[in-house]
């Protein structure tokens, strides 16, 4: 069973690489917790300032990203996506994605430079 140590080693590893921004079930294939848990504590990562928080909208008919936001979006808004679909937004075309901080990808290689 993973603990929240392995995401914190997860998040290090990921701000050693070209990883800009992930989705939270991207830990789920290498961390043997519940997503629940795993986003709970991806939010902790927020808070810390380590971690962004962008809300993703993307359109039902073919799955392409239209918008990515700061803040979580009301839903009933008319979209568009790239590929001309036309939709209501609903919530359930919102998806969490994560981002690594400018400052806390800074600190793990200067860390990583220190080892």
């Amino acid at each position: 069973m993973g603990t929240v140590w392995d995401i914190e080693r997860w998040i290090d590893a990921a701000a050693l690489s070209a990883i800009k921004r992930f989705y939270p079930t991207a830990l789920t294939r290498n961390i043997s917790l519940p997503l629940q848990e795993i986003f709970y504590h991806l939010v902790r990562l927020v808070e810390q300032k380590k971690l962004k928080l962008y809300w993703e909208i993307r359109c039902p008919e073919c799955f392409s990203t239209v918008d990515v936001k700061d803040l979580y979006v009301a839903t009933g808004e008319e979209l568009e996506c790239p590929l001309g679909h036309e939709f209501e937004l609903r919530a359930d075309y919102v998806f969490p994605v994560f981002e690594i901080s400018d400052e806390y990808r800074s600190y793990v290689i200067e860390n990583k430079k220190k080892q």
